[in-house]
């Protein structure tokens, strides 16, 4: 420790503390010089960045990585360290080997369910187009609501065939063309267009305009290796989804997005921003704050991942849905679990020093296909006593279910007594 300090004010101040003052620096320059040059005697950046972060806060967040770029939530064993962090990866968050709210859902559903997608990995998901559409607009809208910083150098908007009718698109069009120039009409789309375009540059061809634009926002050298991509493919591609290739996804200077999956997503964002009691719960706090946290009861690692946490602790989901009908929502909530995830979210978060208040997280709901509406939703008293019920039964019978590698079906090798409906029955 250096010395124990030296005030004196501009009010007291006179010549005759200067021998005192000489005195105090020799002194000090003797503490200073004695002491181990790995002690640090300033502020980084990253002391700096922390200070900030948790200003009049009341609790305290972590950046995920040091200055160095090191894991802050891995110890040096390799194991995870409970606390509050920011600026963790989606990737990360869901690689870390912690009990999920999304891995209790799937276990109240029943053991064996949790041991498919959790022990065994088998994956047989089909994705629609429409579906992944859906999924993309919702994750877009997110990002639009929770951290729009950076969001338009990050992505950019294909163009939309309907906005351009005057061009040429379908292959009859360009046909009709190449016979009015006096030209050879046979060959595939893109040897036509390449026909035109040789003789006639000032021809509007739209596939021409999506290709143009896509080099403007993702980079000639993307293109590029999306062209070759395609050439080396045996199944038949186009430009735009091949932008989605393992290949060509580091070259990227922008990712693209659907016109309509950016139309609905934006449309979404505007929504939500609009409902104002909507507006004022996503104010003042962090977006995707990871928490990790020691389950008391079990000793196992429980994490969670807030959409929003306010600056006084009060958490948040976003959610984009088919339907934000607050009666239509309740069954989807009791059927997708959402009463557990609210649950767990709040419980872990106090675990970790988070005031979340009880029985308090409300769902900031949007639908955007068939109509723009948002709506808050949030759980009854009653169903939070029964989701608090429900999760510290399922997170002990978790636990038992790991240490012994038995994963019941709905029931535990018992037969069940049915009551049938009545209706119908004479």
């Amino acid at each position: 420790m250096i010395g124990t300090g030296l005030f004196i004010s501009d009010n007291a101040f006179d010549a005759g503390y200067l021998d005192i003052i000489d005195d105090y620096l020799k002194q000090e320059a003797k503490s200073v010089a004695s002491i181990s040059t790995n002690q640090r005697l300033y502020l980084s950046d990253y002391d700096i960045e922390i200070a900030s972060l948790n200003e009049n806060l009341p609790f305290n967040v972590t950046p995920a990585y040091d200055s160095n770029g090191k894991p802050n939530f891995i110890d040096a064993s390799g194991c995870l360290v409970a606390g509050i962090y920011s600026g963790m990866e989606n990737e990360v968050y869901h690689s870390l080997d912690a009990i999920s709210s999304s891995k209790v859902k799937k276990y109240a559903k029943s053991p064996a369910h949790y041991k498919r997608a959790y022990v065994d990995k088998i994956d047989r998901k089909r994705i629609s187009k429409q579906t992944e559409r859906t999924f993309d607009a919702g994750t877009y809208a997110h990002e639009l609501v929770l951290e729009p910083e950076g969001f338009y150098n990050r992505y950019f908007k294909l163009l939309n065939q309907v906005d351009y009718p005057n061009t040429l698109n379908s292959l009859d069009d360009l046909r009709d063309k190449c016979k009015e120039h006096g030209l050879p009409v046979s060959g595939t789309k893109a040897v036509l267009i390449e026909r035109l375009i040789t003789a006639d540059p000032a021809i509007e061809i739209f596939e021409e305009m999506q290709k143009q634009h896509i080099i403007a926002n993702a980079g000639q050298s993307a293109v590029d290796k999306a062209y070759e991509v395609i050439a080396a493919s045996s199944s038949r591609t186009n430009l735009i989804d091949t932008l989605k290739h393992d290949e060509v996804k580091p070259l990227l200077l922008k990712t693209a997005i659907d016109p309509v999956v950016w139309d609905d997503a934006h449309r979404a964002c505007e929504t939500m921003r609009n409902h104002d009691f909507a507006n004022a719960i996503l104010q003042d706090g962090f977006a995707e704050l990871s928490v990790i946290a020691e389950c008391p009861e079990t000793g196992m690692m429980l994490k969670v991942r807030f959409d929003w946490l306010t600056r006084d602790g009060i958490p948040a989901d976003v959610k984009t849905t088919r339907s934000a009908n607050p009666t239509m929502a309740s069954y989807q909530f009791a059927d997708l679990g959402y009463d557990l995830q609210a649950y767990m979210y709040t419980y872990v978060g106090r675990l970790a020093g988070i005031p979340c208040p009880e029985n308090v997280f409300p769902f900031v709901t949007c639908e955007y296909i068939e109509a723009d509406i948002c709506e808050v939703l949030e759980l009854s008293d009653e169903d939070w006593e029964i989701a608090g019920r429900n999760f510290h039964k399922h997170i002990k019978n978790l636990k038992q279910s790991i240490d012994t590698d038995q994963w019941s079906g709905y029931t535990s090798n018992s037969s069940s007594i049915l009551y049938l409906p009545k209706r119908g029955r004479a």
